[in-house]
């Protein structure tokens, strides 16, 4: 029961399917990761798992693959068309009007710059995503949606 009287409704742990793991395999093979971003994501799990309940587990599994699958440039310099921290991106989810903003790996400067953390769902997607690729785009829920990297700067 809340303050009021009523009663709550329980809420449900997040599913995740084994077949959603094949998915963010394949999102994560045909990305590409400077050292800088692969060690900032390696810090990125560290925290998700100290959390450790909702989104924070969905955050932890995608970041996972990545870290897992996803080549790093030798260097770290990625070409133009690769999203990195600091990198300005154009996205679009479910073919819904475009959207931009800057990859930062740090949430606070983020949020003041009208960024994208890519600690949360959406930048852990995005990051080493190419321009002009789709990718699934998964949900705290452990469904999915789709994305679009249409551009990055």
């Amino acid at each position: 029961m809340n303050n009021s009287g009523q009663l709550q409704t329980p809420v449900e742990p997040a599913v995740f399917h084994k077949d959603a793991y094949a998915a963010l395999r394949d999102l994560s093979v045909n990305c590409l990761l400077t050292r800088a971003d692969r060690r900032a994501l390696a810090d990125h799990i560290q925290r998700a798992d100290r959390i450790g309940t909702g989104a924070w587990v969905m955050l932890a599994r995608l970041l996972s693959q990545k870290l897992l699958y996803t080549p790093v440039v030798e260097g770290d310099q990625t070409s133009a068309a690769t999203a990195a921290g600091g990198s300005r991106v154009t996205y679009a989810i479910d073919g819904l009007a475009p959207r931009s903003g800057y990859l930062f790996h740090d949430d606070e400067y983020a949020l003041n710059q009208n960024g994208i953390p890519v600690a949360t769902l959406l930048g852990a997607t995005l990051i080493g995503m190419k321009a002009g690729t789709r990718a699934p785009f998964l949900q705290a829920d452990g469904s999915f949606r789709a994305v679009s990297l249409l551009g990055v700067a």
